[in-house]
């Protein structure tokens, strides 16, 4: 017998933790579900599963009867088990395109399969229209080599992988100056090639101002005709969702909610086109001869792609409002944590899997559940950059707001939770604003923070207030543009109509209990209100210019 504790592994788990993938002790309730309020209950066939495995003795596994237990276990998993451990893709990797099986695409190759033919059909679009009309052809163009020169386009890439991409790495840093110094010597790589360098150039000199903003836009218009150019569309690649990639990051940070959402549907879109977001045991290769097999464990770049677009896509959906494209990438195995330093990539990865992206269930209490565990992940998961820690509050707002609509009154624990993620923000905000990096968040994070306070409307969120308020300022001094002081302004109007708001509620109160003013009183009301303007009120000593309001250019 082995020395020592032995480790004891309960023979049965509760739906709760299965389904949060959290450690079960087999009891009922269990001691998860207590410490969380879950509602815990089991699956009726659990006990008689686990009765049966206990009782196979090491002997039974190998007699002849051990193949016919496994067949019938195998049979009693029901045809829905069998069906999801088969391939539910083909992937032609000549022309790196994904359809599902049930497709039309597919389906002609399935019949020649199924008839044992001597050359099945290709993986073709059969028939898809009655082509009376020719395509268009191609109109991008290689200019970008002829436009910026190459020591340019150099210090842009260095830049880059010193900024952005600890954050969001799904580029080979060898193997994109290698392609880059043969498009520039003479070797044009490819279309969706010159359209990933012309975004990286203008998210770069978004960061650095090393461009200008005329040449800024004529890259970011450059990357958008190549990627949406007919023939370059045909043939989808990874080349081209590397290209929507850097083009989604740009949108987000220089334009409307809108626009970077549909940016960022595309990009999912060419994700699924491409079958990045497919497992490799779930997707099979189509060659002349029909399917050979799975495809061999996809490459860190590979995956890191899919997992950025994904990543970046749900922050944008999610703090939106909008649907999020589920491409099934919570059923992959994540990003595992980088050794390599400044690698912030799979923080960025275990964010997003903290949230539930779509609530299945149709019990208003299990949907709080689910957010509600979701906002603990959140605020219990560790990041160590400073963009990534205003990312985390806003997926924590995000929640919040989806949570206040479902339960108005939440415990005071996780309104303590959300108060705290949002005060951890504020100095990485202030840090990437003196740095004059312009991510998209040193201000909507802070802005949002503000709201959030004032919605709780506690003695906790009343006193962080001021501090809020004091960084948002700051942020908005820096500068210095429209959206800006856009947000300043209407943060001082919130902030005022909770303090008008408040008044109405003490001159009511006043009246129920009878109290009369005085002349003594009125003159400490007056010295009130000068203290207002003053100390934790300071932020509303700047008069709020109601007709600038009127002037506001909304986003959608």
């Amino acid at each position: 017998m082995p020395s020592g504790p032995v480790r004891q592994r309960s023979s049965r788990a509760c739906i709760a933790c299965r389904q949060r993938k959290r450690k079960c002790d087999g009891k009922l309730p269990c001691n998860t579900c207590t410490g969380y309020g879950y509602d815990c209950h089991y699956n009726s066939t659990q006990g008689v599963h686990a009765n049966r495995k206990r009782s196979l003795a090491p002997e039974d596994v190998s007699s002849p009867q051990a193949p016919k237990a496994a067949r019938v276990s195998s049979e009693s998993q029901g045809p829905e088990q069998n069906a999801a451990s088969t391939p539910s893709g083909i992937l032609d990797s000549n022309k790196s395109r994904y359809v599902g099986r049930y497709s039309c695409v597919a389906f002609p190759l399935s019949v020649g399969l199924e008839l044992q033919a001597t050359k099945p059909p290709r993986l073709h679009s059969f028939a898809y229209h009655t082509g009376i009309r020719k395509e268009p052809g191609s109109s991008s163009r290689f200019q970008l080599a002829g436009r910026i020169s190459w020591n340019t386009i150099r210090s842009q890439l260095d830049f880059f992988f010193t900024m952005i991409h600890p954050i969001f790495g799904f580029l080979d840093k060898d193997h994109l100056y290698e392609r880059c110094e043969k498009h520039w010597y003479g070797q044009p790589q490819s279309p969706a090639f010159e359209a990933i360098i012309s975004g990286l150039a203008a998210l770069t000199s978004l960061f650095n101002g090393s461009l200008g903003q005329e040449e800024e836009m004529w890259l970011t218009l450059h990357a958008k005709e190549t990627l949406e150019d007919p023939v370059v569309g045909r043939f989808p690649y990874i080349d081209q969702v590397a290209a929507w990639i850097l083009r989604t990051i740009y949108i987000r940070a220089t334009t409307r909610p809108h626009v970077a959402w549909i940016c960022s549907c595309t990009m999912m879109h060419l994700v699924e086109a491409t079958g990045l977001h497919q497992a490799p045991q779930f997707v099979m290769l189509a060659t002349s001869r029909g399917v050979e097999g799975s495809t061999q464990e996809m490459s860190d770049i590979v995956k890191r792609t899919a997992w950025v677009a994904h990543c970046l896509h749900v922050v944008i959906a999610y703090e939106y409002g909008r649907s999020v494209m589920d491409l099934g990438f919570a059923t992959q195995e994540s990003l595992p944590f980088s050794t390599r330093e400044g690698d912030f990539t799979p923080q960025l990865c275990s964010l997003v899997q903290a949230i539930p992206l779509s609530s299945k269930a149709t019990d208003p209490a299990v949907t709080i559940q689910e957010l509600s565990c979701a906002l603990r992940d959140l605020t219990e998961t560790s990041v160590n950059h400073d963009f990534l820690l205003l990312v985390r509050a806003d997926l924590t707002f995000s929640v919040y707001r989806r949570l206040r609509l479902l339960k108005p009154n939440l415990r005071q624990s996780l309104l303590d939770e959300v108060i705290s993620t949002g005060m951890s923000a504020l100095p990485a905000a202030r840090t990437l604003t003196s740095q004059n990096q312009p991510w998209w968040n040193v201000i909507s994070t802070v802005f949002q923070f503000v709201c959030v306070l004032l919605v709780i409307d506690t003695h906790s969120s009343v006193a962080n207030l001021s501090e809020a308020m004091d960084a948002l300022e700051v942020i908005v001094d820096h500068l210095n543009t429209h959206l800006a002081n856009e947000a300043l302004t209407t943060a001082r109007d919130l902030v005022r109509a909770s303090l008008d708001k408040r008044r109405k509620g003490i001159e009511i109160l006043e009246r129920i209990a009878g109290t009369t003013h005085d002349a003594v009183a009125d003159s400490e009301i007056l010295q009130l209100q000068d203290l207002e303007f003053s100390g934790p009120f300071s932020y509303l000593q700047r008069s709020s210019d109601m007709e600038y309001l009127l002037d506001m250019d909304f986003f959608n």
